[in-house]
């Protein structure tokens, strides 16, 4: 119960009204996402630096992100056609078993086939406040329950800021590895935090059984509809460059500062847990500043232009607290403008077309982070050359989105 009031104090809180306006469901999808979003903020972090400990090297790491991605691809088409036949709801309980099973593996193993079968679990690929806040099928629920675009972006913005606010322990927990190693080693102490992660993804699932889905008629052939297509194009290109961009930059990030500046699991999780919270911030700003925006499209270009840009000095940077506060910057500027950007995305796609059209748009966004491949190669070639590749990709990107989608409001 006293869960319960405190996760309906943070939706008020976001929304700036009372609690109880907020329905039930939407309730329990959010107990979801903010058990999610401990976990999976933990293991984006943790899983490239586990994979250190365990001996594999930056370029055998890069290589860990690549299949990662390829497999999550695969699953995000999956889930998207599950989702437009039978209900997101299912598609957002199956895709809750896939970390799970990662998860329990590295608690329970450390047998190398085992440790590269978790490639499959999608828990890596690069940290990020919103990481557990979205997974298949999150973005069409929402699109399908509350059609008017205002609401839609609230209640976006509200997932993003409790997934945001809610990294932050995630954050902890990789803080909290540094001290526990000293008592049982790093692998041990990596194990641990590895199985609690798992029961908060039980903890998310079992959530999801209570989520409801407001009733239409399920799509009983084909994928999209033919009114979908053009628009989905345009996002699936727009999103296929920032994923490349991405993909270089991002997907080992935790990997590529332990390299860069050498520093410590302890700092490298302050940093994270910062950048967690800065994410929150700018969540909450897009919540509050929504019935402003005139042009949701423009901010959300805007601010993916700015993200890639921060890249660049970050990469330079000689000093790893320039870097880290460069980072939580550019992911304060994410925060503001996924919201933006997940509204507009849906915008046109129609009923029946929302699991399907935002799979693909995520299938795009990750089969070109694919590129993550290359990272680990082009960090041992030349430490800032993936951060500063792939933020000019990102900005590149940002321009595309604001001639695609800049008359849209």
């Amino acid at each position: 119960m006293k869960f319960e009031i405190s996760i309906t104090l943070l939706i008020g809180f976001a929304y700036g009204n009372m609690p109880e306006k907020t329905d039930l469901t939407f309730k329990f999808l959010v107990v979801s996402r903010a058990s999610r979003s401990i976990a999976l903020s933990f293991s984006a972090i943790s899983y490239p630096l586990y994979l250190f400990v365990l001996g594999y090297n930056i370029v055998t790491i890069g290589f860990f992100a690549f299949f990662l991605i390829l497999f999550t691809v695969f699953q995000t088409i999956m889930m998207g056609i599950i989702g437009d036949r039978f209900g997101y709801r299912y598609s957002l309980l199956i895709s809750e078993l896939f970390p799970i099973f990662s998860m329990l593996t590295l608690f329970l193993t450390t047998q190398p086939l085992f440790i590269e079968l978790t490639v499959i679990g999608g828990i890596g690929g690069g940290p990020g406040a919103i990481r557990g806040a979205f997974s298949p099928g999150t973005t069409a629920l929402i699109g399908n329950n509350w059609p008017d675009t205002s609401e839609r972006v609230k209640k976006i913005s509200v997932i993003t800021t409790i997934g945001s606010l809610f990294s932050v322990f995630g954050g902890d927990l990789v803080i909290s590895q540094g001290f526990l190693a000293h008592s049982v080693g790093d692998i041990y102490s990596y194990k641990l935090l590895f199985g609690i992660c798992a029961l908060l993804m039980i903890v998310s699932l079992i959530s999801l059984i209570f989520v409801s889905e407001r009733k239409r008629e399920m799509k009983k052939s084909g994928i999209i509809q033919r009114g979908s297509m053009k628009f989905l194009g345009k996002v699936i290109l727009s999103n296929s460059i920032n994923g490349a961009g991405i993909g270089l930059s991002m997907a080992i990030i935790s990997a590529w500062f332990h390299v860069a500046f050498g520093v410590s699991t302890f700092l490298l999780g302050i940093m994270f847990t910062g950048s967690y919270i800065s994410t929150a911030i700018g969540s909450y700003l897009s919540v509050k500043t929504a019935h402003k925006m005139k042009n949701p499209a423009k901010v959300g270009a805007y601010a993916r232009m700015l993200q890639g840009l921060l890249m660049i000095p970050l990469a330079i940077s000689p000093f790893f607290f320039i870097a880290a506060i460069l980072y939580v910057g550019r992911m304060t500027v994410a925060g503001y403008g996924t919201p933006s950007r997940s509204t507009i995305n849906i915008s046109e796609l129609k009923e029946g077309d929302l699991g399907a059209g935002t799979s693909l748009q995520a299938t795009a966004g990750r089969l070109s982070q694919l590129t993550s491949g290359g990272s680990g190669i082009l960090t041992d070639l030349y430490i800032p050359l993936p951060l500063v590749v792939g933020g000019s990709i990102q900005f590149a990107a940002g321009l595309l989105y604001l001639k695609l989608f800049g008359g849209k409001k």
